[in-house]
């Protein structure tokens, strides 16, 4: 599945340990450089909880603002998946539509959130993953399962892609420095006063 582009010329990879802020790091990441402009495209997936206890995601495109129910707390692990959320099919079918190529050409930056273990076994976004990596216009930012990383990066042929911490101090200022370094002329712009 792995394609022919330079090793991660244009892909930055958000990952940390479970529950750092992995999505909200990149969610806050897509709203200033939106309000600076840039088009946005691609799906962040919105974790929902009930007493400390992750209940399921929401699909949010960010090309819409549309939001879909993407996924639900099983009571056990799949039998075939062994996953512990049910992928639902209007959630999957928004994201297939948010991933598509056609769908983010022209934009700046594309989201896939999250890619983990469906993804590096070839399912899940992974068809779509390999489509944006032949799009030369947009920077590709996937948030990356922690322990996914090394299979994804070899999957898809991103071995050299930086690989942004969310768990550290100074991570937004990291992905808005590594954003600028990999397409200057869209992040010419000045990073925001520290707020995060």
């Amino acid at each position: 599945m792995a394609n022919d582009r330079i090793c991660g010329n244009n892909v930055i990879m958000v990952s940390g340990p479970k529950h750092c802020g992995k999505t909200t790091l990149v969610e806050q990441f897509v709203a200033f450089a939106a309000g600076q402009g840039l088009c946005m495209a691609g799906i962040l997936a919105r974790g929902l909880w009930r007493d400390n206890l992750r209940t399921g995601f929401d699909l949010i495109n960010l090309s819409s603002g549309h939001c879909t129910p993407l996924a639900r707390r099983r009571d056990q692990l799949h039998p075939q998946h062994r996953l512990i959320f049910d992928f639902l099919p209007d959630g999957m079918q928004a994201g297939l539509e948010a991933l598509a190529a056609d769908a983010c050409r022209a934009a700046d930056m594309v989201v896939v959130d999250e890619v983990g273990r469906l993804e590096a076994r070839g399912q899940g976004w992974a068809p779509c993953i390999n489509a944006l990596l032949t799009l030369d216009k947009p920077l590709i930012i996937l948030v990356v399962r922690l322990n996914c990383i090394q299979q994804i990066g070899d999957l898809f042929a991103i071995c050299g892609a930086p690989v942004i911490d969310a768990g550290k101090s100074g991570a937004f200022d990291q992905l808005f420095d590594t954003a600028r370094r990999i397409r200057p002329a869209k992040f010419s712009f000045s990073r925001p006063q520290p707020l995060f």
